[in-house]
């Protein structure tokens, strides 16, 4: 609140100069100052909080790029780009240092993430019981819709998805594990289907 610690000195010279509208018009325009700063930093803090959505918290994000088929560039609503690793699941390498170690079946499960997602769509994160990784990539499912509901997971969670269409296999990164056994059963589903 240091706006509204007015100067004695520069209200005596206001004064003087002005008289007394001059002293309230500084005086409003303190106070007003005040208010328009709290107003619009209370404005972006609501915008940062994650919203509920049938018991799910879900942080809308918007997709920057995608890196590979399980690992995303977003910015939040700080305006901050994040790498986000989708959890319970794991794509094949495709652009790993060691050229050795991407495969084939990676550069297809990057093409699937690119061709389900577009550059500047909403995407909407919710996470698990640790929020990063010891490479401080964000953990996290991403939902493609913020109507969320477990029972579309195969359609609506882009982690499900790349698992239930093939491109991914269920994995568990302990102790992120909330749909490990719905993974497990999207990945048999897919199996039995090949």
């Amino acid at each position: 609140m240091s706006r509204q610690k007015l100067n004695v000195k520069k209200l005596a010279k206001v004064k003087k100069r002005y008289g007394l509208i001059g002293v309230i018009f500084v005086i409003v325009a303190t106070l007003a100052g005040s208010y328009v700063e709290d107003y619009l930093s209370s404005r972006s803090a609501a915008s940062l909080q994650v919203f509920e959505t049938n018991g799910i918290e879900l942080e809308p994000v918007i997709l920057k790029r995608v890196v590979d088929g399980d690992t995303l560039v977003v910015t939040n609503a700080n305006r901050e780009e994040v790498r986000v690793r989708l959890i319970g699941m794991d794509t094949p390498e495709s652009v790993h240092p060691d050229q050795e170690k991407n495969t084939e079946a990676g550069e297809l499960a990057s093409q699937y993430t690119k061709s389900v997602l577009t550059v500047g769509q909403t995407l909407y994160l919710e996470y698990d019981v640790q929020k990063t990784d010891r490479y401080h990539r964000v953990l996290a499912y991403v939902w493609l819709t913020d109507d969320v509901n477990p029972d579309d997971i195969a359609t609506n969670m882009l982690n499900a998805k790349l698992v239930a269409d093939g491109y991914a296999v269920a994995k568990e990164f302990k102790p992120n594990v909330k749909y490990s056994s719905l993974l497990k059963q999207l990945e048999s589903a897919a199996n039995n289907e090949r």
